[in-house]
């Protein structure tokens, strides 16, 4: 029922609930008007029931105080014959009837009770009997009245609704569902209710395409001081003109596997950055050590896999790599200032890397790193203020060392 009702129009649906509304209020009202009629209906009838016993008290009062009892049946025949008391019968202080008149039977009876005085003192009770059914059938009459009017107060309202609601707003959805609607959306069965049309056929549009990108702000990893490891790919060079596509695809591929494993490691974020040149960018500190060192371990991890598996391919995994220092990160497609700024250090590691330098190279500023002079031995060399990666000291040795062995298991067999 609630899927009928969800599914169905929506002219149908508001028009359904304003019926269904109005029929609540007026059955309240009616239940307000039953309870209020009933109650009055009841005061009025007390009212004249006492006012009927307390009559014919008075009338039997002067008969009884004579003591004669026929003129006291008659007073009582002649009051039923006169009045609406369907029975009326006299009792003495001890309950002994002592006279009654008429007879009634049936539903919706009432009592009422008066007593008969001599002078000051009561001498009896008199007790009429009256017949409520004609009030009940008048009171029963009019609620049904009041209900069969509320009912067709509601069906007015429902069609009125109906027809407005769809005068008004569903018309108006089906024009702006059809408005939107795609040409593959015209062959498919639509729903009845216009909102889930309307809400089809704007899930069917290419929102991607129609919603320009915003950006989302600066984010505050790309403003921390960087380590870059900067990898020359010299072999590459060579094969590009010289490997059908397959072997060039298999050949990258690999050296992918290789830089991308030795980054793992240290968190490092690979990025292409020129023709022939990768970046591997490091930033924040971490427990392998600060930024530099991981950069310069990352290299040495990736010089070191790269010659154990050249010894057992037929092409050559040649590159030149130096690591240098930068003060802002890679930047990314919300803020393109920190990648435009670390341009000129990538530059620089370019043009060092060009030379073809035989081992791995430290950039001043990553020389000047805590970790990567305490950790690890370098040397002066002849290309400007840059030094050379010797070793590492213990127990770095023997990490690299798994990690080397680890690195070659995992890339399996090379090319």
């Amino acid at each position: 029922m609630s899927n009928r009702f969800r599914d169905a129009s929506l002219s149908h649906q508001l028009a359904l609930i304003a019926g269904l509304g109005c029929l609540l209020i007026s059955l309240a009202l009616v239940a307000l008007a039953a309870t209020s009629s009933r109650h009055m209906q009841k005061v009025q009838q007390a009212e004249f029931g006492d006012a009927l016993a307390q009559q014919i008290s008075r009338r039997i009062g002067v008969a009884l105080e004579t003591g004669d009892l026929l003129n006291v049946a008659a007073s009582l025949h002649r009051f039923v014959e006169s009045s609406s008391a369907g029975k009326v019968a006299i009792f003495d202080v001890e309950g002994r009837a002592l006279g009654e008149a008429g007879e009634i039977d049936g539903e919706f009876l009432a009592d009422y009770r008066a007593p008969v005085l001599i002078g000051p003192d009561v001498a009896g009770e008199v007790v009429i009997t009256l017949s409520t059914a004609v009030a009940e059938t008048a009171r029963i009459r009019f609620l049904l009245s009041l209900f069969g009017l509320s009912i067709v107060l509601s069906l007015i309202v429902y069609a009125f609704t109906r027809k407005a609601a769809l005068a008004l707003l569903a018309s108006r959805l089906q024009r702006q569902a059809r408005s939107i609607a795609l040409e593959e959306n015209s062959k498919t069965a639509l729903p009845a209710n216009e909102l889930l049309q309307l809400q089809h056929h704007i899930n069917a549009l290419p929102m991607d395409l129609l919603r320009a990108r915003t950006g989302t702000g600066s984010n505050p990893a790309n403003y921390r001081d960087t380590a870059v490891l900067y990898l020359h790919l010299i072999s590459l060079a060579d094969y590009i003109d010289t490997l059908d596509e397959a072997s060039l695809h298999r050949y990258t591929d690999r050296l992918h596997q290789i830089v991308y494993a030795a980054a793992g490691f240290y968190g490092g974020h690979l990025q292409v950055v020129r023709q022939f040149g990768l970046a591997v960018f490091f930033s924040g500190s971490s427990n392998g050590g600060s930024a530099a060192f991981r950069a310069a371990c990352c290299a040495w991890l990736v010089r070191s896999v790269s010659k154990a598996v050249e010894k057992k391919m037929s092409l050559s995994l040649g590159m030149a790599m130096a690591v240098g220092q930068s003060e802002l990160g890679r930047g990314d497609e919300t803020d393109i200032y920190p990648g435009l700024y670390i341009q000129s250090t990538l530059d620089e590691l370019q043009t060092l890397c060009t030379s073809k330098p035989p081992q791995v190279m430290l950039s001043p500023g990553a020389c000047e790193d805590i970790d990567v002079s305490s950790r690890l031995e370098q040397r002066p060399s002849e290309l400007g203020d840059y030094a050379i990666l010797e070793e590492f000291l213990n127990p770095y040795d023997d990490l690299l060392e798994r990690q080397l062995r680890l690195t070659l298991k995992r890339l399996g067999n090379p090319l």
